[in-house]
């Protein structure tokens, strides 16, 4: 890569943006563009994971409530508000109005499903919602149905701080933003995130290795 081609590559990402990606002072343009490159291909290879993980937990935690409270309860909640605290129906509001905004005449459950957001979703694991949702007899193995050990006390408690990770991390690969440096060591985010997936459904991580390179990618040589 040459020195004009450096520059003007550093001009067209922004200087604030690659400055996360400067470690030490004498870091070159060479080595902070690697960096940003190698960042992007770990971030791609996550992309996979993060998605099954999303895409399960919610239908997961959307089955566990139809089938253990209340069936088509996201369309109930819409006129009264049963289950969900104030903020959580306020987002499934929010979310119905920009279906509405987007054409959608006849919102199904469905629509509402897709529309809410992760953090709507993972907020439902919050301790707060333990006894409308987590206590209720059977509702934590719909959701991770291939826990280890259901027997286990508080289980909600150890599965928390994964669900936060996932989110957080889920949140800085879809905005673009620097992983590779994360304090937990990304590998050990991976790891974590696959045993999660593998409490929801130990059959998912056989179609998520079809299509996940994150081992492939980590074990390149990285920028230093």
């Amino acid at each position: 890569m040459t020195r004009t081609l450096e520059e003007n590559l550093v001009k067209l990402f922004s200087s604030n943006r690659l400055n996360s990606y400067k470690y030490y002072n004498n870091d070159t343009d060479f080595i902070v563009l690697e960096r940003y490159l190698y960042n992007i291909e770990v971030s791609k290879s996550l992309y996979p994971l993060l998605s099954f993980l999303e895409i399960s937990l919610r239908n997961r935690i959307n089955q566990a409530i139809e089938t253990v409270i209340k069936q088509n309860w996201l369309l109930k909640e819409l006129n009264q508000q049963n289950i969900l605290f104030p903020n959580e129906h306020k987002k499934l509001l929010e979310a119905k109005q920009k279906l509405i905004n987007k054409g959608h005449k006849n919102i199904g459950k469905d629509d509402l499903i897709a529309e809410l957001s992760l953090g709507f979703w993972i907020h439902l694991c919050t301790k707060r919602y333990k006894t409308a949702l987590w206590h209720k007899p059977g509702f934590f193995r719909i959701v991770f149905a291939d826990y280890p050990n259901f027997s286990e006390f508080d289980k909600l408690s150890k599965i928390f701080p994964i669900l936060q990770l996932m989110l957080k991390l889920r949140n800085r690969v879809f905005h673009h933003e620097i992983i590779i440096n994360h304090p937990y060591g990304i590998y050990n985010c991976y790891t974590d995130l696959r045993r999660l997936l593998g409490y929801i459904s130990k059959d998912s991580l056989q179609y998520l290795d079809r299509v996940c390179d994150f081992k492939e990618v980590i074990t390149k040589q990285k920028p230093q």
